[in-house]
């Protein structure tokens, strides 16, 4: 027996998952964007938090540090009630999700690989976070798309 993975085109078409399908995995794609940026704001909001789940090359915790880190920390609890907001009326706000990918995780990774390659972080400490950028892009994309169809 030979299994078809569903392409784009089908998914939208409706040849392999239903209405309902593509309705709780829009859900599901902001509910992964809420989690995901609420446990990122905790890492920027707390050094001694992100120095234990993400191991970094030992560095100074200076003031300066602190307050680019909490500005950031605001900036990401800010897009996890943006996400919460939008996810009130899924297909309506989807555009969201789009610019959630285009810029926001495509820079993330970005600066993520950077971070890598620094060898600030080591890649198994990142390797999570590289697998939540592989799961978010394709979800949110697929899901933007179903939706924009629905509208």
């Amino acid at each position: 027996m030979v299994c078809q993975l569903p392409t784009p085109s089908s998914i939208l078409q409706n040849e392999f998952v239903g209405s309902l399908e593509m309705k709780n995995l829009l859900m599901a794609s902001y509910w992964i964007g809420i989690v995901a940026d609420a446990i990122s704001a905790l890492l920027l909001f707390s050094p001694r938090f992100a120095e234990i789940i993400l191991n970094p090359r030992p560095f100074e915790i200076s003031d300066a540090y602190l307050y680019v880190s909490r500005i950031g920390g605001t900036l990401v609890a800010g897009w996890t009630v943006l996400l919460f907001w939008a996810q009130k009326k899924p297909v309506e706000r989807v555009d969201i999700l789009l610019i959630t990918v285009f810029p926001v995780i495509t820079l993330l990774t970005v600066f993520a690989v950077l971070a890598v390659n620094s060898n600030h972080i080591s890649f198994q400490r990142m390797l999570s976070i590289f697998i939540l950028y592989l799961i978010i892009i394709p979800t949110y994309i697929t899901s933007y798309l179903w939706a924009k169809k629905q509208q």
